[in-house]
């Protein structure tokens, strides 16, 4: 399976269309029929729509926030090093503690 990413240019995007209320619409997947099966046994009262809607959507949940940490991590990287000196001036800077 592909691994799905989220361009960083569309996060923002994909968070704002998943939290828009907005109608239903109708849609045709082809998916495995063990898959749908088992979706079937799940989905109990709600049926098989709800549970499709509700895994797709922690799935993009997981994409967003796993493009969110990339990006913050990224930038955690690029400034490192001045993140890195300035800590460690902060704690030369420390008074020591008489015993």
């Amino acid at each position: 399976m592909t691994p799905y990413v989220i361009p960083a240019s569309r996060v923002a995007r994909v968070s704002e269309m998943m939290a828009r209320p907005g109608a239903k619409a109708k849609a045709s997947v082809t998916i495995a029929r063990g898959l749908l099966d088992a979706a079937d046994a799940v989905a109990g009262p709600d049926g098989r729509s709800a549970l499709i809607e509700h895994a797709v959507r922690q799935y993009l949940r997981r994409l967003v926030r796993k493009a969110r940490h990339e990006r913050e991590l990224a930038l955690l990287d690029a400034h490192a090093t001045r993140l890195n000196a300035a800590a460690a001036r902060a704690l030369a800077d420390q008074a020591e503690l008489p015993e």
